[in-house]
């Protein structure tokens, strides 16, 4: 009798455990889908800095010529020029860093 209420016990937690596992999945799916993803569509890039952006303590430059290949694509579809997409304020350059965007970043 003990035994069998052990294994019910067992089993529960088991399956409890399992439904947790997946609740976690679903949400870190929904979390990855949410984010936004660099597009580089640069075939040759001539080898010098091209500055896209600045803030208050630094700038930001493409390692090289190709502000008019790259692209951010939003959880939506919609894609943009890097450049075009923070002269309207629909990402920051800290949001396009952690996505992959490859930038040089000088101290002012």
């Amino acid at each position: 009798m003990r035994k069998k209420r052990i294994y019910i016990i067992l089993i529960t937690l088991a399956v409890i455990a399992v439904i947790i596992g997946i609740i976690l999945a679903f949400k870190n799916k929904e979390l990855r889908s949410n984010r936004i993803q660099i597009i580089d569509a640069s075939y040759m890039c001539s080898e010098a800095l091209e500055k896209f952006y600045e803030d208050d303590k630094y700038t930001y430059s493409f390692p090289c010529i190709k502000s008019s290949s790259v692209f951010v694509k939003f959880p939506n579809g919609n894609k943009m020029l890097v450049i075009k997409a923070l002269e309207e304020e629909k990402v920051t350059i800290d949001e396009l860093i952690s996505a992959g965007l490859e930038v040089v970043k000088k101290e002012k």
